[in-house]
């Protein structure tokens, strides 16, 4: 039996000016943002959603323990990182089925590359698979640090190669866009520094934003993380420079 290993790091957050937000963790998985904590009503719990609308779920449904775990994380300051060899594989987040049944869809047209970064790149096989990352602690990672950044929406799994990790992440508006590549950038250069052996080769992203349509699709390398992380380059010179669609 492997002794837990615990490794702590301090994740820097993404701007001030994120909003306030309450996630939900559903017993099958699901994440859904809501604009405050939900009251219990009977047997259900009610709330507003991020864009104002009330509805209902009921309150067997929500992993109390989860949900309290995440909204009690003090998002508002930095946070401590832990990993632990688990002794069964952590569960990856599924998003709300908005994300969750989203197909390879076209560019939106949030950006506009010029020249060089303008011409498409083939990016095969860059989606979601129903296959794990094959480090637990290092997909872990990744997921915590992208919620420092306040993002909720996300899945994750193994990329087009065994050492590549895949992230889908829903975004909402260049503001986010960019923040969603800030965070993984800083993740990626976090683990390279302090866990360079156990540091994918690569990590794939794709961003959707909330109507389903692809915001950018990435293949980063620790070397395009420091770049971004080092101030090196503006986040939106970095998107033009390395998004592939």
């Amino acid at each position: 039996m492997k002794k837990a290993v615990l490794f702590g790091v301090v994740l820097l957050l993404a701007s001030q000016q994120a909003f306030a937000v309450y996630v939900l963790i559903l017993r099958n998985g699901e994440r859904v943002v809501a604009k405050d904590k939900y009251v219990v009503k009977g047997p259900n719990a009610v709330f507003a959603t991020k864009i104002g609308v009330w509805t209902s779920i009921p309150l067997s449904q929500i992993d109390v323990e989860a949900t309290d775990r995440v909204n009690n994380q003090g998002l508002g300051d930095a946070q401590l990182l832990e990993w632990v060899d688990a002794k069964k594989p952590i569960p990856t987040p599924t998003p709300t089925p908005a994300v969750a049944t989203l197909g390879r869809l076209k560019n939106d047209g949030m950006f506009k590359p010029e020249g060089a970064a303008a011409r498409p790149t083939p990016t095969p096989g860059v989606m979601f698979r129903e296959k794990r990352y094959k480090d637990p602690q290092v997909d872990e990672a990744f997921q915590q640090g992208l919620e420092s950044y306040h993002l909720y929406l996300y899945r994750t799994s193994v990329g087009t190669e065994p050492g590549y990790l895949f992230i889908e992440i829903q975004v909402n508006g260049q503001p986010e866009t960019l923040k969603a590549l800030q965070a993984v950038a800083a993740t990626y250069e976090l683990l390279v520094q302090k866990a360079p052996d156990r540091a994918p080769e690569r990590v794939e992203l794709q961003m959707l934003n909330e109507s389903g349509k692809e915001a950018g699709v990435f293949r980063l390398s620790a070397a395009d993380a420091a770049e971004l992380v080092g101030g090196k380059v503006t986040p939106e010179n970095f998107y033009i420079q390395h998004v592939i669609f």
